[in-house]
């Protein structure tokens, strides 16, 4: 009898594993603790990322709203100067209709007395005015204090004078290109008391005045001239910088990438400069777009100073994003081994429970679900280590297979038929060896052999239905089905005859008797289930193929051989080496059966035992053919092939007894060689 269940949680291991599989599953790469960190970061970066996009592309465009609106105050201002400039010269001029000395000088008509009374007034005026030009009510220049080079007044000055002499005040202003330079001019009649003369006054549009304006707006002014003929594309040597308070190296930079064609006075252009990238607004002075010759002002704003105050803040944000990465990489990694560690507990006890330990259980405080999942896992290691008890003392108590039928179903009254080889097992003169020896020998023969009887079956993958005094019955086929059950059997009973080989050689040592096996094997169909009460009961097998194996066994004692198997397990297993014994009818059945002894396999027969065999053979043929001389002299000669000391008690004796009275009672001539048996 076996000593123990090997089977230990059979039926559990495919919970057990699916429950450590995922626990363990958790504490490889993809951890859980890894995976909330990923989760956390894939969760984070985006969001992180897309504030940060956000926050960039805000802060560029109000930086370039910033600039623009700089840009828009500095060309604000750049206008309201040089209005300013404008009411100075009108004030001057204005003046200088009024001023008495300058009437009297004019009304000398000395141009060198009415120059000195301009220059005069100039010098009174604190710079407000830089040139002064006189002229008659026909055009006739006069005076001039920058000494123009013209007698008389045309084109521009025309106009401009023409315009004076339209507006109901009698004033005019315009912006007059002068040697190269723009200036801004102011003209007003002198009225002596009649309109006697017209008094232009104008102050340059020159460096000192960008200067002048970039103290007040903190931006760069430039004048430039576009010099283009119409539908000719522009070239950097078609704009000239008259005036600017920029570098002579950007002031060729803006030359080269100032734009006049598609752009608006209200929109801003990005010009890269020495030390940037620079906001770019322009502002008309003189000339229409489309002019072969205009002149604008430019405003230009770096943006290195916001670009600088959004890096800085780049850098803060970065570092905060950074600084919120990291606290909550500790935050998940501290929560994250709060739920590991007593997560990693768990996979340790349920490892435990694997191999079999049941008696530590996991400690977990609180009362979250881990704390559930613990107890769940304590209970069920309790309720293993009650069932392992069970599944051992059964396992003690019934076959293996058996033990996983019953406990992996429902049990119930009932069986199923099937197809199964059933082998009996038997010592034959066990009675007598009982008589002849002590019981504490007897007990120690009959467990050594049902032991090693068992171990033969279980490696044969047979099935220990149960045991019966010194008798044997073995499953092959039940409760499970193998596609080779009938050739397992066979092997088994070769293997038990080499295992009472083994085991005499034993007892021949310990001065014990000698012991001999019967074993019966047959093929057929049984019924196989629960039998007994709803309290208690047995696994096994029932049917008439079970009653045949059982007068097999028992037929070995007549026949003087170690095994009988039937036609069906012959036909079952046809790799072995069979030697047909006989044709009998058992008791309590109506068919004879054809019996054969299993000799061993293909590749251990002997050139002797094949020539047994065929000696056998002939002498059945004629023993069944009623040829009794022949058939005595075969079997006769069988048995002299024999040691002596075992001649009486062999197969061939049990025919020559047979042909002693056989010919006497006058068979039949279809005699078919069916011998009966009455007696089980």
């Amino acid at each position: 009898m076996t000593t123990g269940y090997v089977g230990r949680l059979t039926s559990h291991e495919p919970v057990i594993d699916e429950a450590r599989a995922a626990l363990m599953a958790i504490f490889s790469f993809r951890s859980f603790r890894t995976r909330l960190l990923v989760f956390l970061l894939a969760l984070m970066i985006p969001v992180l990322l897309g504030i940060y996009v956000f926050v960039n592309r805000e802060n560029n465009q109000y930086t370039t709203d910033t600039i623009n609106s700089y840009l828009e105050l500095g060309a604000d201002v750049f206008d309201f100067t040089r209005e300013e400039h404008k009411n100075t010269l009108l004030t001057i001029t204005s003046t200088m209709t009024r001023d008495w000395g300058f009437r009297n000088a004019f009304g000398t008509g000395d141009p060198y007395t009415i120059i000195d009374a301009a220059d005069n007034i100039l010098l009174r005026s604190l710079g407000g005015a830089d040139m002064m030009l006189i002229a008659s009510m026909d055009g006739e220049v006069i005076i001039d204090t920058k000494i123009q080079g013209f007698e008389s007044l045309e084109g521009e000055w025309r106009e401009l004078m023409d315009s004076a002499a339209n507006d109901l005040n009698g004033i005019g202003d315009a912006i007059i290109n002068v040697a190269g330079v723009p200036y801004q001019i102011t003209v007003i009649p002198l009225f002596l008391p009649t309109p006697v003369a017209w008094i232009f006054g104008g102050f340059p549009l020159d460096k000192r005045f960008t200067d002048t304006v970039k103290q007040s707006i903190v931006s760069d002014v430039s004048i430039v001239e576009f010099v283009q003929d119409k539908g000719q594309e522009q070239t950097p040597a078609d704009v000239n910088v008259i005036a600017s308070t920029l570098s002579a190296d950007d002031q060729v930079r803006l030359t080269a990438q100032l734009q006049r064609s598609g752009v608006t006075f209200s929109g801003t252009q990005r010009i890269n400069l020495a030390d940037g990238e620079y906001g770019t607004l322009m502002r008309p002075l003189y000339g229409e777009p489309g002019d072969s010759l205009q002149t604008v002002a430019v405003i230009q704003k770096s943006y290195n100073e916001n670009f600088e105050n959004l890096e800085a803040f780049q850098r803060v944000l970065l570092q905060f994003y950074l600084v919120v990465i990291g606290i909550s990489l500790v935050v998940v990694v501290v929560l994250a081994r709060s739920v590991t560690r007593p997560i990693l507990d768990l996979a340790k006890r349920v490892k435990r429970i694997e191999e079999g330990d049941y008696g530590q259980s996991v400690e977990v405080s609180g009362r979250d679900e881990i704390s559930q999942l613990a107890g769940s896992v304590n209970k069920m290691a309790s309720g293993l280590a009650e069932k392992e008890k069970v599944r051992d003392l059964l396992g003690k108590v019934v076959s293996h297979e058996i033990a996983e039928e019953l406990l992996s179903k429902t049990i119930e009254l009932g069986g199923e038929e099937k197809v199964v080889s059933v082998l009996f097992a038997d010592i034959k003169g066990f009675t007598t060896l009982c008589e002849s020896a002590a019981p504490e020998a007897v007990l120690t023969l009959l467990n050594r052999y049902l032991s090693a009887i068992t171990k033969v079956i279980e490696d044969n993958h047979g099935v220990l239905d149960k045991y019966t005094g010194d008798s044997v019955m073995a499953l092959f086929g039940a409760p499970l089905t193998r596609e080779n059950d009938a050739q397992n059997a066979v092997q088994a009973a070769l293997d038990i005859q080499q295992c009472m080989v083994q085991l005499n050689k034993i007892h021949r040592e310990e001065g014990l008797g000698l012991m001999e096996a019967g074993i019966g094997v047959h093929t057929g169909l049984v019924v196989a289930g629960n039998l007994g009460s709803q309290n208690r009961l047995n696994y096994t097998v029932i049917g008439d193929s079970v009653n045949l194996s059982a007068r097999l066994e028992g037929l070995t004692r007549i026949y003087n051989t170690a095994n009988i198997v039937s036609a069906a397990c012959v036909q079952a297993a046809p790799e072995f080496i069979y030697r047909e014994l006989d044709l009998v009818q058992v008791a309590g059945k109506s068919e004879p059966v054809r019996i054969y002894q299993v000799v061993g396999t293909r590749a251990t027969i002997t050139n002797q035992q094949q020539r047994e065999l065929t000696a056998f053979a002939d002498a059945l043929a004629s023993y069944r053919a009623q040829r009794w001389e022949e058939a005595i002299a075969k079997f006769e000669q069988l048995q002299l092939s024999l040691p002596e000391s075992v001649r009486d008690d062999s197969l061939y004796s049990v025919y020559l007894e047979r042909m002693t009275y056989l010919p006497n009672r006058n068979l039949s001539p279809d005699w078919d060689g069916v011998f009966a048996f009455n007696r089980k």
